[in-house]
């Protein structure tokens, strides 16, 4: 076995190790020593700290001169807004709790799931209907309308 072959697939194999790592940045290292395999292979001398300065070298360059262009269509762009703004001003419905057993915690069902909830406000009845006016992770903070 070569070493042109062997710097091949460890390139090869850092490529394809992207698929499990997702972090976009060993495809880069796969390709830098693509191209040290391509280099030996077309007269480069393969002892020596050559190939490594060249593999070095090319894996930074390609890093830092193409992973942000490259994340960007390969990831494509994030739509502005807030996560939250289909929650806050939204309508939702008491289901449990609310009362002077647990006063300020409850539950409420809004678009057909039910939610954990807090209330400033006293006790709210099973039925009453209240606005969203927060939402923290998975619990959402009412106020009675």
């Amino acid at each position: 076995m070569t070493i042109a072959l062997i710097w091949l697939l460890v390139g090869f194999g850092l490529i394809l190790s992207e698929f499990v790592m997702t972090s976009f940045i060993t495809v880069f290292f796969g390709i830098a020593a693509v191209i040290v395999a391509i280099a030996i292979w077309l007269g480069m001398p393969a002892d020596g700290a050559l190939p490594y300065v060249v593999f070095a070298g090319t894996s930074l360059a390609l890093l830092f001169g193409l992973r942000s262009r490259f994340q960007n269509w390969f990831q494509g762009d994030v739509a502005g807004g807030d996560l939250d703004d289909d929650f806050i001003g939204r309508e939702a419905t008491v289901t449990e709790g609310f009362d002077a057993g647990d006063p300020g915690r409850g539950r409420i069902e809004f678009r057909g799931a039910a939610w954990d909830a807090r209330a400033s406000g006293g006790e709210l009845s099973a039925g009453s209907h209240v606005k969203i006016v927060a939402r923290h992770g998975t619990v959402l903070t009412v106020e009675p309308l």
